[in-house]
């Protein structure tokens, strides 16, 4: 058994207590949060006295008006933005993957020009999300475009979502070894079948990586859709719509939902990735002491 020093007992004791305060600023907000969804005062003070679930009751019946009796609370239909978000974020995701994942099969090539490319891929990452916006509105607007969540929001997402998708499967593959696909050319398999069968189950994981990732950066966009969108309101647009108004516990409710989905699909996320891991990842076998 490995003994620690003292300075090697403190740092742990350091990082498992820096550890634990990032853990409580990360996840106390949350379950602020999901309390406070539960009341039914008008100022939603903390903690909650009067538990209720009339604010999820107002979420999920939107046109029930007498539900709806703390002044100056908005009433409004969450549920069109929401679906709009969720189709757009699964199409951007499954856009920017696919994208992501044939440049970075292309950059393990060398060709001229691959340096000064890869930081053009790397533009949509660092650039102001208000401009990109306003360039693409503009953009529509001198080819007589429609801005829409389908033509300019799409095209705005994929370009935000894709350097992040590039950047992980480049994670991956620089960490590939390529004896593995060689060795099925040399047993006859052609370069398509090598990609199907042995490249891309091996970067499985990098691709429901990638799809988390675009999914979660589109779903929560809103610098870029604010111009890009056009007439079509996505959920961040909508929340912000209505909190300039007034903040009220059904804003809370929704958000508990979003964040209970979000741990339940990082969780099944963790648990497939888990999965691959023992299937493609042999540990070797430790050599018994001579």
């Amino acid at each position: 058994m490995e003994v620690q020093t003292r300075g090697q007992r403190i740092f742990k004791f350091v990082s498992m207590g820096f550890l634990l305060l990032v853990l409580v600023a990360l996840y106390a907000p949350l379950l602020v949060m999901t309390s406070l969804s539960f009341t039914e005062d008008q100022t939603s003070t903390f903690p909650p006295t009067d538990l209720s679930l009339i604010s999820y009751e107002k979420l999920l019946h939107p046109d029930r008006i007498e539900l709806f009796t703390i002044a100056g609370e908005p009433i409004t239909d969450y549920w069109g933005p929401l679906q709009l978000s969720l189709v757009l974020g699964v199409l951007t995701a499954v856009v920017a993957t696919v994208l992501g994942l044939s440049a970075a099969v292309a950059f393990r090539q060398q060709f001229r020009g691959r340096n000064s490319l890869f930081f053009v891929l790397l533009l949509g990452m660092i650039a102001p999300g208000i401009v990109v916006g306003l360039g693409i509105r503009l953009l529509a607007t001198a080819i007589e475009l429609e801005p829409r969540w389908y033509t300019t929001g799409l095209l705005v997402h994929v370009g935000w979502t894709l350097p992040f998708s590039f950047v992980i499967f480049m994670i991956f593959l620089n960490r590939f070894d390529r004896q593995i696909e060689e060795a099925a050319s040399m047993l006859g398999a052609t370069a398509l079948q090598v990609f199907r069968h042995v490249t891309l189950p091996i970067l499985r994981p990098a691709v429901l990586a990638s799809l988390l990732f675009g999914f979660t950066l589109s779903f929560d966009e809103l610098q870029r859709s604010a111009l890009a969108l056009g007439q079509d309101i996505s959920l961040p647009r909508a929340l912000v719509s209505v909190t300039t108004i007034r903040v009220t516990p059904v804003v809370y409710s929704l958000g508990a939902i979003i964040a209970i989905a979000s741990l339940a699909l990082v969780l099944v996320y963790l648990i497939m990735f888990e999965r691959d891991a023992k299937k493609l990842y042999v540990p070797v076998a430790e050599k018994d002491d001579e």
